[in-house]
């Protein structure tokens, strides 16, 4: 069964438009590096009423859920973490199987 993962980020105020950018592709590149993203899909946050609470949302597909785990733990992620967690002020994460 395939799992899904969302993961949603809110950018600090202080947070650069070249820094978002930054962020947004070197999270794409990492379908390119970690084994067992199938899909990948991802974008900013569209307004609808009042102010989103995030900016910004990375849609992932993983074949078995096990492969989930290795993701987080890649040290590609990781490293991703560590370049661009000062500009989060938030960061909500969801996995689900996809039915």
């Amino acid at each position: 069964m395939p799992y899904q993962r969302i993961v949603c980020f809110k950018f600090t105020s202080a947070a650069t438009p070249e820094q978002i950018q930054a962020h947004m592709d070197s999270f794409a590149a990492l379908r390119d590096v970690v084994p067992g993203i199938t899909e990948y899909r991802a974008g900013h946050v569209m307004p609808e009423g009042t102010a989103p609470r995030y900016d910004s949302l990375h849609y992932l597909v993983f074949e078995r859920e096990e492969e989930i785990q290795r993701y987080f733990n890649h040290p590609a992620h990781q490293q991703f973490i560590q370049r661009n967690r000062s500009i989060w002020e938030d960061v909500l994460v969801l996995n689900a199987p996809i039915e």
